[in-house]
């Protein structure tokens, strides 16, 4: 049967200026963006798409940015417990990439298959200066963990397939998800900060190689035209209004 539902959890808000989101905008204008994960229900398993921030590094951003915002509620933990779920009842973590915004709750899941980019997991570790900071290596430097590195696209369950979308980082990955009343759907992560990226064909502002950012959004504009999917951004407070918020889920 495939898969069943996909929730959104929102893990709080983050500030960022418009030179961090848009390629060549050197703005300092700033918007409060959503950070996001996403569970999968299928009949074979539990997948979860990201795992937001790490409850470490709130209080930090807490004080440092005054557009962050972070209740108890956004916890990662809260966010299952509210569908019933507890961490050891996942059974696939996809990451999208190992920044500090997605892969900060990924040593909550001692017991599920960590899946990345093997690339993106090379390059985390010893990233360049330039985009080092945005890798806490405390998040992913798990070695005793079930890690599955994976070279490009791959089918993890019917209805569930990890797109390779390199360009924000080495190894970036998106997700489809095809669901059996919405139809499918990709989750870009940060391979498409915001709609406009999409639609204007946009580079995102911190990009590890702006050539295949591009080369992802086109990827993603083509995919989503040819399957008919709806394409959810990774960080777009203006679609993140308008989407159902868990409990409630895509069917």
């Amino acid at each position: 049967m495939g898969v069943q539902a996909l929730y959104a959890l929102q893990n709080g808000f983050l500030g960022a200026p418009r030179s961090l989101l848009f390629y060549g905008d050197f703005s300092a204008e700033r918007a409060q963006i959503p950070v996001a994960c996403y569970l999968v229900r299928a009949t074979d398993g539990t997948i979860l798409f990201d795992t937001g921030l790490s409850p470490r590094a709130v209080p930090g951003l807490l004080r440092n940015d005054p557009m962050a915002c972070f209740t108890n509620e956004d916890l990662l933990v809260h966010r299952l417990d509210v569908l019933g779920l507890e961490a050891d009842d996942i059974d696939v973590v996809v990451l999208s990439h190992l920044h500090y915004d997605h892969a900060g709750g990924a040593e909550l899941f001692a017991r599920s298959e960590l899946v990345v980019q093997k690339d993106e997991y090379a390059y985390a570790l010893y990233p360049a200066p330039f985009f080092a900071s945005f890798y806490y290596r405390k998040n992913f430097d798990l070695p005793d963990r079930r890690w599955r590195l994976l070279d490009g696209d791959v089918e993890l369950a019917p209805g569930v397939t990890v797109l390779r979308t390199e360009g924000h980082t080495p190894g970036h990955q998106s997700l489809m998800v095809e669901l059996p009343e919405t139809g499918p759907v990709i989750l870009t992560g940060d391979a498409c900060y915001w709609q406009e990226h999409l639609d204007a064909e946009r580079v995102p502002g911190v990009v590890w190689n702006p050539t295949l950012a591009l080369h992802a959004i086109k990827r993603l504009k083509t995919l989503a035209r040819l399957t008919g999917a709806r394409v959810f951004p990774g960080h777009d407070p203006e679609f993140w209004r308008t989407v159902k918020q868990s409990p409630d889920a895509y069917r």
